[in-house]
């Protein structure tokens, strides 16, 4: 074998050497690549999953409280629904009634109002009709729901609103 040979076996060698180590290191590479990502998806489902069942619980112990209270609100109206139709039956029938205020002095203060229980201070005053007081009465009652309406209302959004809170600072602590 001559020097030239030699030399070409060698160069050839290592060029096989060579392409053999970088197809060796691709691979290699690929396959690791492919298990970091396949553990990165599968840390990240798995973040996802505790992310979503925490989400559930929260959600539906939210939907419990709101079931109670709304439970609790129903009765409430049911409740003020029943004393009101008994407040306008004793209206008509003249048992209670309502009479015309007193002329209150201009320079009175807010606070001298007379109390709102005891007799009446001033029985001259003219008595309003029985079925008129009981609409009265219906109107009041209609006012007073819609302002327990928005109460509750309120309290919802409020509700929501440190919920979202929450969730927002547990997303920014990540």
């Amino acid at each position: 074998m001559t020097a030239l040979q030699r030399l070409t076996s060698a160069v050839m060698l290592v060029l096989l050497v060579a392409v053999g180590s970088v197809l060796w290191v691709r691979h290699y590479g690929a396959e690791q690549y492919q298990a970091g990502q396949d553990a990165a998806i599968a840390a990240g489902k798995a973040q996802y999953d505790r992310d979503a069942a925490a989400a559930r619980k929260t959600e539906s112990d939210l939907r419990a409280q709101l079931r109670a209270k709304d439970a609790d609100a129903l009765r409430q109206k049911e409740e003020h629904a029943k004393n009101l139709a008994n407040a306008q039956r004793r209206m008509r029938a003249g048992a209670d009634s309502l009479r015309c205020p007193a002329a209150v002095p201009a320079d009175a203060a807010p606070d001298d109002r007379p109390a709102a229980g005891g007799p009446d201070p001033d029985p001259e005053r003219a008595r309003i009709v029985p079925e008129v007081a009981a609409d009265l009465l219906g109107i009041a009652a209609d006012i007073a729901g819609i302002v327990r309406k928005y109460d509750r209302l309120e309290q919802r959004f409020e509700a929501c609103r440190a919920l979202n809170a929450e969730w927002a600072a547990a997303w920014t602590s990540m």
